[in-house]
């Protein structure tokens, strides 16, 4: 109870008054308290770092410290920038010689002046990442992703349809997965907070410094201590948002020239998040369907959804809608989108199923719900046929439908990351964000763009066989 007290900033008179009454302990007891925990907290942080086996995460957080007594000296800024770090143990076998590769990737590294051009391999790009898992059509003739696509249009219809579908929820089986990280439980340890805005280059330098003095890894020219290992020969990996990757690009290119690795953050390899990444694919749907007022003029447009939806919120969607919006309004959107799909697909077999509710009372098996749903994955999802469409005459086409087609491509990928990274399936999370690449791109994304692909084209073609494994596997958990 005093812990949360202190936490609430609760006044001390009122804590020494429920102190007297025995409901909570003493302010200097909950002090003492709070600087036992502090000193356990630090000295787990650094046996943990001093393993070498731990990954960093950290990302910026504000508070807003608020004064009672406004003095003229004080300014009335009181929106504080500090940064918040975790770390966490790699996981799946890793050992130290996996990430003893530091002085490997200097030599090979575009910024290294002195490195031998022929050890740098050819230059890669997005059109390499395309052979990353390679992709047969089953006996079906559907594609991983197309199956995927009948998978959702399924669950859908079995668990948003009428109470009758319901029933084959037992028949729904997860997918076959492409590359599965072993599932297992990662202790997390928390760093302590810094005063430090990682919103600069020189920020992100200091969040790497005070993160690694944490965990009890300094620079090994200045510190002599003979239980602290010597990072030279030796890389870490930092999670973060895309932002944070291309700060610390930059830093690792300005400090090219020092001469000891430590100066040149040699050991820094960055991994980026992937709730960062999901954040950037529901703003590229946003951009795409609902940031140009011409995609409104649609009567079937995603702004018509929302104005069904969300009535009230028309504007906040036009405007800056934020993540936690835009990713209930795919999930939302597309389930009713993908019901309406079974309405119609249904419909256009026999005109007497007006409704998805007369469905139901025929009482179709199973497989035949399987069969419609591999039906509508190749038929109401943008593929290969679309290109086809669009060179049809203006008198033929129907641009409605072709933009229905697209939309539902883009919220479905949407939904196969956001399911292949709740089931860990690694391999299925690369071959999702090869595509989003490519709408990145399009959207004017470039700086995503461009960090998802180096990162990947990094893991598959440039790292040694170690980092790699733990970047791929333990890196990624």
């Amino acid at each position: 109870m005093g812990i949360f007290l202190q936490s609430a900033h609760t006044p001390q008179n009122v804590i020494e008054t429920l102190a007297q009454m025995g409901l909570s302990v003493s302010v200097d007891t909950i002090h003492t308290a709070v600087h036992s925990l502090s000193t356990e907290s630090h000295r787990a942080i650094q046996q943990l770092g001093r393993t070498l086996l731990a990954a960093y995460a950290y990302d910026n957080f504000d508070v807003d410290l608020k004064s009672t007594n406004h003095t003229v000296e004080h300014s009335t800024e009181t929106l504080k920038h500090l940064t918040s770090g975790l770390l966490f143990p790699l996981m799946h076998g890793v050992v130290q010689d996996d990430l003893r590769c530091s002085r490997t990737l200097w030599e090979r590294s575009p910024l290294n002046p002195q490195a031998d051009q022929s050890n740098r391999g050819p230059q890669r790009g997005w059109e390499d990442l395309l052979s990353l898992h390679h992709d047969r059509p089953d006996e079906a003739g559907l594609t991983r992703r197309d199956q995927f696509n009948s998978w959702k249009m399924l669950s859908d219809i079995i668990t948003f349809g009428p109470t009758y579908f319901s029933g084959f929820k037992k028949h729904l089986h997860d997918l076959e997965t492409v590359e599965q990280i072993p599932v297992v439980k990662t202790p997390i340890v928390t760093a302590r907070a810094m005063d430090v805005s990682n919103s600069t280059v020189s920020g992100n330098i200091q969040s790497i410094v005070n993160l690694l003095q944490q965990g009890g890894i300094e620079n090994p020219d200045e510190v002599d201590d003979p239980e602290m290992p010597d990072i030279s020969e030796y890389v870490i990996l930092f999670h973060g948002d895309l932002g944070t990757g291309e700060r610390l690009q930059a830093a690792q290119l300005r400090r090219a020239i020092e001469r000891s690795a430590w100066n040149r953050m040699q050991h820094v390899i960055f991994v980026p998040g992937l709730f960062h990444l999901k954040m950037a694919c529901a703003d590229a749907i946003w951009r795409t369907f609902l940031q140009p007022s011409a995609a409104w003029e649609d009567q079937t447009c995603l702004m018509q959804d929302i104005g069904i939806l969300r009535p009230q919120e028309t504007g906040i969607y036009a405007s800056k809608p934020g993540f936690r919006r835009m990713h209930q309004l795919i999930s939302y959107d597309g389930i009713c989108r993908h019901l309406d799909c079974w309405r119609v697909e249904v419909a256009k077999r026999n005109r007497e199923y007006t409704s998805l509710e007369a469905y139901a009372s025929s009482k179709p098996a199973f497989e035949e719900l399987q069969m419609i749903a591999n039906a509508m994955a190749r038929n109401y999802v943008a593929n290969y046929q679309l290109r086809r469409m669009q060179n049809q005459t203006d008198s033929q086409r129907d641009q409605q439908y072709e933009n229905a087609l697209l939309l539902n491509k883009y919220t479905l990928l949407y939904e196969e990351l956001s399911y292949a990274m709740n089931h860990g399936d690694i391999g299925r999370v690369e071959s999702c964000i090869v595509t989003w690449i490519l709408i990145f791109k399009a959207t004017g994304k470039h700086k995503d763009a461009s960090q998802m692909m180096d990162f990947l084209c990094n893991v598959h073609f440039n790292y040694p066989e170690g980092l790699r494994y733990i970047t791929y596997s333990g890196g990624c958990q």
